[in-house]
């Protein structure tokens, strides 16, 4: 089929004939070297992106590696860059044996320090990882931190490779940040691999007489395991209840938004008639002064003598640190409890999600008090299936619950996740049957961390 585009003033363009003829254009592997023939090319002509893409696709499925580092460089070079270069780049290279540090120097182009943000930093970290460039991941983990400090992504992928580095302040920075910041579902194999680590350091110091470094350790590890404020909510009993922290300034803390900019964590959502499951955890690391308003709700079931067990520690892991414990009612109201928490640390919010935009109906939510999440109609649908079952099965066996899983939230679904490139072609036939319309769709997929855990029974 041939589109032919028409100017004033000037003479018609058969579209596809141009395309041939660039096509025709491209040079041959076999017409010189390839540094020459490529930077010649590039330097003379300015070819369609879909152009490039074909022909170093081409040159890749024929292993002319040494043809697509020299085309994508020359490409580069002459302002022809596309956002895809500098990862085949570093992959051709990396298979035709260039130097490592040839290879990092291209990795490292992914990221446009100038305009680098928290997301293109850690990706461009973890990609180093494949190369074993462990050294300059690390260093740009180290950096994200700053430009996100409470975030525990670096901390975490950061450790692992500290640990196989000769400086003990990167496993340091790594174990602190892990023991302040990482507060994830499986945040207690976290916070141990990050104690071992630090002891493993601290011995370190010691064979080596280095007693300031040794001191200094200590004291950051002190500082980072400070909890500002950490309540823990145990009962006995087949019941379920739910632990509702109202922070100073209006942020609420809880079971549907467990991560509050107020600065606190709702870990353990727990319910009965197992004793090790009946107690519900919110640690606040760094909070706000003030006073805090702590809910206890009861969702369903009886609470052994109608009475829970409330413990409040402020300042923990410091020389003020204070514990109290309080008994509560538990009946249909809800209990209420205000404390005052006094040298709070934070100083300033913590970013974390408060609204999103509903993927089915394209409608921005109305804007939500800070710190509860607005969930999209889905999210609302599987929250009430998740609550509506939990309840069923309460009622069905006495105000017994299940012991395993079988909350949709907790099922595990395995799936197959798809790297590499991946191409959908959708052909349309005209109504005459003369003509076919294709739609091109291609997805470039890449894997650039895994993640290893277990699960049992939905734990």
């Amino acid at each position: 089929m041939r589109n032919r585009v028409s100017g004033r003033g000037s003479a018609s363009v058969d579209t596809g004939d141009e395309a041939r003829r660039a096509a025709a254009a491209l040079p041959e592997p076999t017409s010189g070297p390839a540094g020459r023939i490529w930077a010649e090319y590039f330097a003379q002509n300015r070819p369609s992106d879909d152009l490039v893409r074909g022909a170093v696709l081409k040159l890749h499925e024929q292993k002319q590696h040494e043809h697509v580092i020299h085309a994508i460089q020359s490409a580069l070079l002459n302002g022809q860059s596309q956002p895809w270069m500098y990862e085949v780049l570093a992959l051709s290279m990396e298979v035709a044996g260039r130097p490592k540090a040839d290879v990092q120097r291209v990795l490292l182009s992914l990221t446009d320090f100038g305009s680098a943000n928290f997301e293109s930093m850690m990706y461009s970290a973890a990609y180093l990882t494949r190369f074993e460039r462990n050294e300059t991941a690390l260093r740009l983990y180290r950096q994200a931190s700053r430009m996100a400090p409470e975030r525990p992504e670096p901390y975490i992928l950061g450790l692992k490779l500290a640990k196989k580095q000769p400086q003990v302040d990167d496993v340091v920075w790594a174990a602190t940040g892990i023991l302040e910041h990482g507060w994830t579902k499986n945040y207690e194999p976290l916070h141990r691999e990050a104690e071992d680590a630090a002891a493993e350091a601290a011995r370190r110091l010691q064979q080596q007489n280095d007693e300031a470094g040794l001191a200094d350790l200590k004291s950051r590890i002190a500082a980072a395991k400070r909890r500002d404020l950490v309540l823990t909510l145990t009962w006995n009993g087949a019941a379920d209840l739910d632990l509702i922290v109202e922070e100073p300034g209006g942020t609420v803390c809880s079971f549907e938004s467990p991560d509050s900019p107020g600065g606190g964590v709702h870990l353990q959502d727990g319910y009965g008639p197992r004793t090790e499951n009946c107690r519900e955890v919110y640690v606040c690391p760094q909070g706000v002064s003030g006073d805090y308003r702590i809910i206890i709700r009861r969702a369903w079931g009886d609470v052994v003598g109608r009475r829970a067990q409330l413990t409040i520690t402020q300042h923990a892991g410091s020389p003020e640190a204070k514990t109290t414990k309080q008994s509560v009612v538990i009946g249909a109201e809800d209990a209420v409890v205000t404390i005052s928490l006094e040298g709070g640390r934070r100083t300033k919010p913590r970013e974390v999600a408060t609204s999103r935009i509903d993927p089915l109906s394209a409608v921005v939510p109305a804007p939500a008090r800070p710190g509860v999440i607005q969930l999209t109609s889905h999210e609302r649908d599987v929250r009430s299936r998740f609550l509506n079952s939990r309840e069923n099965s309460a009622r069905q066996a006495g105000h017994l619950p299940p012991t395993g899983a079988g909350a949709v939230g907790y099922q595990p679904v395995i799936t197959n996740v798809n790297e590499g490139s991946f191409l959908t072609v959708n052909p349309v036939v005209s109504a005459d049957r003369r003509y076919v319309r294709i739609a091109v769709n291609p997805v470039f997929t890449n894997l650039t961390d895994v993640f290893q855990f277990s699960f049992i029974n939905g734990q």
